[in-house]
Parts: C-alpha cells; sequence; structure tokens
C-alpha cells in the first residue's frame, strides 16, 4: 500500500494541469491547491523513504531492441532520494500556497495558463527525477524539467527582457543535457549492455572504471558539464542571473531552491556510488566549487536589483555545496572516512539550508514586488513598518544565509570549514571559503537595509502582504531557526541518506549550532565558556582611558550617508578588489566571443544542412533499416 503511494502525485499533479488548461479565474486556486496537497503527499513519502526503501515497477512495453530498458519503468525510494523528496515537497508546498495570492496580480495581464498548466508538470518532472531508477527514464525526465521550468521563465511573453532569458536558459541546460546523454549512453553501451538499471550500473561500473581510468575521466568531464550547467556552476552559470529573476517570485524559489540542488542529487549518486572514489575528481570538484563561490559574491555585492542579487547568491551557495562535496571525495579516496563523511554531511546539510532561505528570500523579494511593484534597492526603503512580518522573515533568511549563529546557515558552514580547514590540501579553500562568507554578510546587508531600513527615495505606499503570502514566508524563516537551534533532527535524516550511498558518518557530538566530530575530550561547549568568561574579565581589568573614539566609517573618508542609494555601498570594496572584477569581466567578454562565434557558425551551418538535407535524409533512412535489421542489442 505504501509503495502505491508515490502515485498520488503523480495523479494529482496531472489533474492540476489538466484544471491548468482552462481560462476560468477559479483554475488559478484550483492548480495551487492542488499542486500544494501534492506536495503534503511528498512529503509524507518522503518521511515513509527514510524508515524503508519504496519501490514500484510497471511494464510499459515488451519491445527486444535497442531501447529494451525502457520497457519498465521503475520508481524506487531511498535516503537520498527521500531527503530532497522533503525538500522538494516543503518547498513546493509553501511556493503553492504562497503562489494562490502572489499570482492574482497577473489576471487580466497575462495567459496564466503558461503558469497553471506548466506549474503542476514542472513539479511533477522533479518528482520523476527523484524517484526514478533507471538513467534513460532519468534523462527523459530531465529533459522535461528543463522544458516546462522554461516556459514558467517566460511566463510574462510581454517582457522581450523574460523571453530572452527563458531562450538562453533552455539552449544553455540543452546543451549541458547533451553532455548528460552522451556519458549515459557511453556507460550503459560499453559496461552494461544497455541495462540502466541504478542498482546494475552500481554493482558493475565502479570495477569496470577503475581499470579503465580513461574512461573514468572522460565521463566525469562530460558529467561535471552536463550537471555544472544545470547547477549553474562557474563557468557555465550565465543563465541563471538572467532567467531566475524573470520568473514569478515562487517559482523563483523553487528554481532556486530545489531545481539546481537536483544535479547535486545526480553527481552524489554518480561520483560515489556509480564511480570509483578517485582523490583527483574529488579535488577537480572542490576546485570549481571554489571558484563557484568566490566568483558570484564578488558580483551579487554590486547588484542593484533585489532577485538578481539573490540569484548571485544562488550559484555562490552551490559553490558550498560543491566544495564540501569534492573535499569529501578527496578524504574518502585516501581512506580518511571521518574528514569525508563530515564534509559529505556538509554538503547534504548546506543543500538543504540553502533551499529554506534561499526560497524564503525569493518570496520576500515577492512579496515586496507585489507590494511596490518593483525590486530596484535603489528606489525602495523604509518598508520594514509597513511590511513587518516580511521584514521579519527578510532577516531571518539575511542572518541564515551569511551564516550568523544560531540559525541553519552557520551549523552547514561551520562543518565545512572544520572538515577543509583540517586537511593541508584543502585548507586554503576553507579560508576563502571564510573570507566569502563575510562577504555574503556584506550582501544581505545591502539587501535588508537597503529594503527595509533606509530611507526610500520617495513616500511608498504598502502594507502587509495577505496571510496566504506572509504565512510560507514564517513557515520557513522558523525552519531556518529551528534546524541551526536544534540540528540534531536534519543531521539525523543527512546520517540515513549518506548511508544509502555507502558513506556511514562519523560520530558528531551535538549542540545547540554547533557540530563537532568526537574525536577528542574536550568540549567545545567548555571551550566557549572559558573564552567569554577570559573576554569579560579583560573588558573588566583593562584600565578604560575614558577617550571620546571618533565614528567607525567602514573604511571610507567621507561622511556616512545612512540614505545611500543602493549602488553606492561598497564602491571602495570593487576599488579594493578590482582585478578580480577586471578578471570576471574579461572571462565574460571571451565566453560572448565564444557564443558569437557559435551563432556565425550555427548560421552558416544551418545554411549548408538545405544542401545536405537530401543526403541526411537518406543517412536516416539507412541508419533506420540498420536497426531495424539488426534488432538494435547488436549494434
Amino acid at each position: 500500500m505504501e509503495t502505491q503511494m508515490l502515485l498520488i502525485p503523480v495523479g494529482i499533479l496531472i489533474v492540476a494541469a489538466v484544471v491548468g488548461l482552462s481560462k476560468a479565474k477559479i483554475s488559478l486556486k484550483m492548480v495551487s491547491t492542488l499542486s500544494a496537497i501534492a506536495s503534503v503527499v511528498m512529503i509524507y513519502i518522503g518521511i515513509l523513504g527514510f524508515e524503508a526503501t519504496l519501490e514500484l515497477k510497471y511494464n510499459l512495453f515488451n519491445s527486444s531492441s535497442l531501447f529494451a530498458t525502457l520497457n519498465w519503468l521503475v520508481f524506487r525510494v531511498d535516503s537520498l532520494s527521500a531527503f530532497f523528496l522533503l525538500l522538494l515537497g516543503i518547498l513546493s508546498l509553501c511556493a503553492s500556497v504562497y503562489g494562490i495570492k502572489y499570482m492574482e496580480k497577473y489576471l487580466g495581464k497575462e495567459d496564466m495558463r503558461v503558469y497553471t498548466f506548466n506549474y503542476p508538470i514542472f513539479l511533477l518532472t522533479m518528482y520523476f527525477v527523484l524517484i526514478c531508477w533507471n538513467l534513460l527514464w532519468f534523462i527523459i525526465f530531465w529533459e522535461l524539467m528543463s522544458l516546462f521550468s522554461q516556459f514558467l521563465v517566460a511566463f510574462e511573453q510581454s517582457e522581450e527582457k523574460a523571453v530572452k532569458a527563458a531562450f538562453k536558459y533552455f539552449c544553455m541546460t540543452k546543451a549541458g543535457a547533451e553532455f548528460l546523454v552522451l556519458a549515459v549512453v557511453l556507460i550503459i553501451l560499453k559496461v552494461t549492455s544497455f541495462n540502466a538499471d541504478y542498482s546494475e550500473i552500481a554493482s558493475i561500473l565502479p570495477a569496470y572504471l577503475s581499470a579503465h581510468l580513461g574512461v573514468l575521466y572522460a565521463l566525469t568531464f562530460a558529467l561535471l558539464i552536463g550537471f555544472g550547467v544545470k547547477a549553474a556552476m562557474i563557468p557555465f552559470h550565465s543563465w541563471l542571473p538572467d532567467a531566475h529573476p524573470e520568473a514569478p517570485s515562487n517559482v523563483s524559489a523553487l528554481l532556486s531552491g530545489i531545481m539546481i540542488k537536483l544535479p547535486i542529487y545526480m553527481m552524489l549518486r554518480f561520483f560515489i556510488t556509480f564511480f570509483p572514489l578517485e582523490p583527483e575528481i574529488g579535488l577537480i570538484i572542490a576546485v570549481f566549487g571554489v571558484l563557484t563561490l568566490f566568483f558570484s559574491m564578488m558580483y551579487a555585492l554590486l547588484q542593484e536589483d533585489s532577485k538578481r542579487l539573490l540569484a548571485f547568491s544562488s550559484i555562490d551557495n552551490i559553490g558550498y555545496i560543491l566544495l564540501p562535496m569534492g573535499a569529501g571525495i578527496y578524504f574518502l579516496a585516501n581512506g580518511n572516512q571521518l574528514l569525508g563523511s563530515v564534509a559529505l554531511a556538509a554538503a547534504l546539510f548546506h543543500t538543504m539550508n540553502h533551499a529554506f532561505f534561499k526560497g524564503l528570500l525569493f518570496l520576500t523579494a515577492g512579496s515586496v514586488m507585489y507590494e511596490t511593484g518593483t525590486r530596484d534597492l535603489n528606489y525602495l526603503g523604509s518598508l520594514a513598518k509597513k511590511m513587518p512580518l516580511t521584514a521579519f522573515a527578510a532577516l531571518i533568511g539575511s542572518l541564515a544565509i551569511a551564516g550568523m549563529p544560531p540559525l541553519n546557515g552557520f551549523v552547514s558552514k561551520w562543518m565545512i570549514y572544520i572538515s577543509t580547514l583540517s586537511s593541508p590540501a584543502t585548507s586554503l579553500f576553507g579560508i576563502i571559503a571564510i573570507f566569502i562568507s563575510a562577504v555574503t554578510l556584506g550582501a544581505f546587508v545591502k539587501y535588508f537595509t537597503a529594503i527595509f531600513t533606509k530611507p526610500a527615495v520617495k513616500e511608498i505606499n504598502a502594507k502587509e502582504v495577505p496571510l496566504l503570502m506572509s504565512a510560507p514566508q514564517i513557515l520557513l524563516a522558523l525552519l531556518c531557526i529551528a534546524f541551526g537551534i536544534y540540528p540534531f533532527v536534519p543531521l539525523k535524516m543527512i546520517s540515513q541518506a549518506l548511508g544509502a550511498i555507502g558513506v556511514p558518518l562519523a560520530s558528531l557530538v551535538v549542540y545547540p549550532s554547533l557540530v563537532v566530530p568526537k574525536t577528542g575530550s574536550y568540549s567545545p561547549v567548555i571551550v566557549f565558556a572559558f573564552l567569554l568568561v577570559s573576554t569579560l574579565i579583560a573588558l573588566l581589568i583593562l584600565p578604560s582611558k575614558g577617550s571620546v573614539m571618533s565614528t567607525w566609517k567602514t573604511g571610507r573618508s567621507e561622511d556616512l550617508n545612512v540614505g545611500m542609494p543602493a549602488d553606492a555601498y561598497y564602491r571602495d570594496f570593487r576599488e579594493a578588489f578590482n582585478e578580480v572584477y577586471l578578471l570576471g569581466d574579461a572571462s565574460k567578454d571571451i565566453v560572448q566571443k565564444v557564443a558569437r562565434i557559435g551563432k556565425a557558425f550555427g548560421t552558416k551551418f544551418e545554411v549548408l544542412s538545405y544542401d545536405l538535407d537530401s543526403m541526411l535524409s537518406l543517412a536516416m533512412i539507412l541508419i533506420v533499416i540498420l536497426v531495424a535489421v539488426l534488432g538494435g542489442v547488436s549494434l
């Protein structure tokens, strides 16, 4: 009976999509409500997945051809997929409830069917990606997820910017998907005789790749590009700062909160269960993680658009997830089970945390847009008294993402630091991560103060958003607080998720807002208490000179202006780190030149293709005949 539960979200979301084809105004509420119900069921399935593995098989075809592996559609939920299902369920529940009122502002302005049909299908494809147990079916659901999410990005079809962002998003993620297809086809053709079942691959592939390191690195290269594009890993990130801000805010919360985490889910499957553990692969992933967190947050600091700042921050947090993932693989490959498991636990903990606080922050940005109609940080200001619940939620989200104790972001970043700083090979990565955490705090001081506390350019008429919009924000804010103060619950789930991929989590000592490996006899609480008491005693003993100090101007030479616009924040910081921005701008120019060359090449190829059309058609006919004669498998 429990396994049949896997079909309930499928049925509900298909019904929601059919309802979404209607032009009736009530369809928006019905689709949002049905999507919220499906999300609750996903949460329940996630909880069941931690108790026992759920599996459901359906025989769809009886073909004996090349694609016989598609005959069976296998759904399976183990602890790892249950962990991601919980994130998907919680975030989609909040986004769906929020969308009931938020999307009403588009009624009469846009074709609502673009949203009401594609939104539940988007949820459905993400659900399928997490529960399918076959690589070919995974590719199919992955492609469908990209397709339907780009329609949501282009929801405001009257906005040329949104349509262009959706086109760029689809083209880049489609190109990345081709690398996935290449890698998957190579795997299942070369090694498993076209059996794409996860269990079959996990039992055969590691031994084969251990003996064929060239194939291992070629597959790693293809997968890093394929998953890296979807996760917005630098240098494949340029679609995200354009696409995520243009989508409706509840969709942005899903795109940044969970969709870009699905590549993380599959990278864990590939690099830990399908591939042999190699330290070089771990270091490569960690290096990409450091580059991603460093450059993206340096640019987030400069943004004047609230959602664009959040989008760059999403890229930064992917770096914070990739770094410990790579470090964990490196440590495990070198036999360091303690640091390896702690680093991987940190990666999963930060995945969960980012889903909550980034989903929360996109909803707060949407609430501000709902009331003011803008996301321009230069224009906004003084909204804390007018929108107190939204301001509270934004404050919690900002402090959590900056890694401030006692919130959840502090716990996962702390685990990243203790796992990376403990080894000479990764200590520099940990130092860079600490520096960027300080930059993150600066970026979110800007986000919060520019919207809620600094004087506005002119008086803004606004009030608190409706309950259906504020309740999801408060729920996510409470989760950020609860999982920071009491990290035992998420760590228990993470321990089970890591166990599903064969990585037992080392013994940890868990305190409120603090997690340390159980390796010594000292107590961090005693150490902190000692430092606190020592500091207080020192302050009491040291004589005060009683001198009056001048106001600290945050390093600026001119007088502080509390009403300064958002583009004036950290102007000196940009000058101090000018070389970083010059390097980033130069990289952007190179990518744009490559894109122009590719476009010119594509245009010429398109022209030539007309002449080659008959030849290609003939070639396709011959291939079809060949497949039919040989029965596919013999190829």
